[in-house]
């Protein structure tokens, strides 16, 4: 479709990373997570695709994730991570979604639910978040309680790394061993459930101690390493390429002012290319001036302030014409760019920069891979 701005999402880039992902893990079992529209790259087309790769069982943050899901004709079963409420429980057991749960009111809500279908569960421990997850200390009957409940089938037991991406992994370890001793505590009472994972995509790539019999991933699934500071230990294909094209271009003198503030002005008289996307679609204002777009491939500067509908760019003199194809980010036949740069370039992560590409941003599934992508 020509002269769109379009995130399009290759799946065969998607296959690639999940088998490259289960071959490092196996055999335990990957957990793709496909919360927040699976980072911003569709969470419906991507589930799909990743069942028909094989994944058994999704993970999202959100029970209405996880319903327009099963809506959508998804069937296998689907992990909530955030805490279900009374009114929400009914819809999540008669689904067949899977409950996490972090005290002991979760199960109280549960054996409330009017009629006598299992609810599957899975509980969230803290080892050292400090967000969400059951504290042993203060409910040290939890598991007990949990056991005997006529309502919850203990499914899965779980926790979630801090600082598995950072290059001293210290702080993982201590909560590694704090889970591990869980782990091994309800193993000698012969209550362990049949799923045990903690591992997420910082900790597969660098800590396969933490594997147990499966593994929860995101970021490293759509192509990006969760940071500069973790290894490269799999090969990773970027799923999403945002483009656009050249909509204006203009002939600048010298000394002339660009966008918002007057931030940036040219030292010569210069060709600037304007492309029709903005922070209204992700691109946001702290970028400006900090990245550089691909076009006919070659790096130009995005210079002045980014506006909500429109970017500039230096061209210089370099023969670029209106309706030449941009690559924001990601793998093209023109070249790469790494989210991960982006991210950096804003002292962010990868998860905000493909998360946050708005609605307005239309994205298209390609299923083949025409061009060969760097490793």
């Amino acid at each position: 479709m020509p002269f769109r701005t379009c995130a399009w999402i290759h799946l065969s880039r998607l296959r690639f990373n999940f088998r490259e992902i289960q071959r490092k893990i196996s055999p335990a079992r990957l957990i793709p997570v496909v919360k927040a529209d699976a980072y911003g790259h569709g969470a419906i087309p991507v589930s799909r695709c990743l069942v028909d790769e094989g994944a058994e069982l999704l993970a999202v943050a959100q029970f209405k994730e996880a319903l327009e899901l099963r809506q959508s004709g998804i069937a296998v079963p689907i992990l909530i991570f955030g805490r279900l409420f009374p009114d929400e429980l009914p819809e999540a057991i008669r689904a067949g979604f899977r409950i996490s749960l972090f005290g002991a009111e979760d199960i109280r809500w549960i054996e409330r639910v009017p009629g006598k279908e299992a609810a599957h569960v899975h509980v969230n421990v803290e080892t050292g978040m400090g967000r969400v997850g059951v504290l042993l200390a203060r409910e040290p009957e939890f598991f007990d309680h949990l056991l005997r409940s006529g309502r919850c089938v203990w499914e899965g037991l779980y926790s979630h790394f801090a600082t598995s991406d950072e290059t001293d992994k210290t702080y993982a370890r201590e909560q590694l061993a704090r889970f591990s001793a869980l782990v091994d505590r309800l193993k000698t009472k012969g209550s362990l459930p049949p799923m045990v994972h903690m591992a997420n995509s910082g900790a597969v790539l660098d800590l396969p101690e933490s594997y147990f019999n499966a593994c929860r991933c995101g970021i490293i699934l759509y192509g990006h390493y969760p940071s500069t500071e973790t290894s490269r230990s799999i090969s990773l294909k970027q799923v999403m390429c945002l483009k656009t094209f050249v909509a204006h271009l203009r002939r600048l003198p010298a000394g002339h002012n660009v966008s918002y503030g007057r931030r940036w002005k040219t030292n010569r008289e210069t060709s600037i290319a304007v492309l029709p996307v903005g922070y209204a679609d992700g691109l946001r204002r702290h970028l400006s001036g900090r990245i550089q777009v691909l076009i006919r491939g070659r790096r130009y500067p995005v210079v002045g302030t980014i506006t909500m509908d429109q970017i500039m760019v230096n061209v210089d003199d370099d023969p670029i014409a209106v309706g030449d194809d941009v690559v924001i980010w990601g793998d093209a036949e023109s070249g790469q760019i790494q989210v991960l740069d982006v991210a950096e370039a804003m002292g962010s992560i990868p998860y905000e920069i493909t998360c946050g590409v708005s609605k307005r941003i239309q994205r298209v599934f390609v299923s083949d891979d025409p061009y060969p992508v760097a490793d």
